[in-house]
């Protein structure tokens, strides 16, 4: 794995890691709309703009979201917000079994975490939750997908991390390298 970008990158990307550590100060309401705006700009397949973002901020909505976390994820439930982004198929274009309304989705989820970083704030997108029991949650309905949460606040202290945790915390941030990732022309894996 590489551990430093080969190529110069723009600061926001090289400086966004998924943090582990969440300060419980609640954020603005300003700063929650900040990132919300960061997303709605996002490139969207024909404009169709398929996703939606709802923020767990009161107790009780954390607290039932917080449940629906993976043992792995217990982290985030230091975090003052937790955000779903949601999409449903009929949204987005389908063309030929591509489900685009996908990629319009995690272009989103990648602006409002650039967003994040741009402010100073800490953000963990994670897949390891219980999609039925968010929907649950935060009564959406059932033919609309729970694609993501996303545990955002300021930056949290080391020390109230679990060992286990603090350990995946401090590990190098590293990436495949590019040739593992790249071909020019034609497919040039085995």
């Amino acid at each position: 794995m590489d551990d430093a970008p080969r190529y110069p990158l723009a600061d926001t990307i090289e400086r966004r890691f998924s943090s582990r550590r969440f300060a419980s100060t609640p954020l603005a309401h300003d700063t929650i709309e900040t990132l919300l705006e960061a997303a709605r700009w996002a490139p969207s397949y024909g404009n169709r703009q398929s996703w939606r973002f709802i923020i767990a901020r009161s107790q009780e909505a954390l607290e039932a979201l917080r449940a629906t976390l993976t043992r792995g994820n217990a982290y985030a439930k230091a975090a003052p917000i937790l955000i779903a982004l949601c999409g449903a198929p009929e949204d987005g274009q389908i063309v030929d079994g591509k489900e685009y309304y996908l990629m319009d989705c995690g272009l989103a989820l990648e602006n409002l975490l650039l967003q994040a970083t741009e402010l100073g704030l800490h953000s963990h997108p994670m897949g390891g939750f219980d999609e039925a029991g968010a929907r649950v949650a935060l009564g959406i309905p059932e033919h609309v997908r729970v694609l993501a949460l996303t545990a955002i606040g300021y930056p949290g202290a080391f020390e109230d991390l679990d060992e286990r945790t603090l350990e995946r915390e401090l590990r190098p941030r590293g990436r495949k390298p590019i040739d593992e990732m790249r071909a020019y022309d034609r497919w040039d894996w085995t």
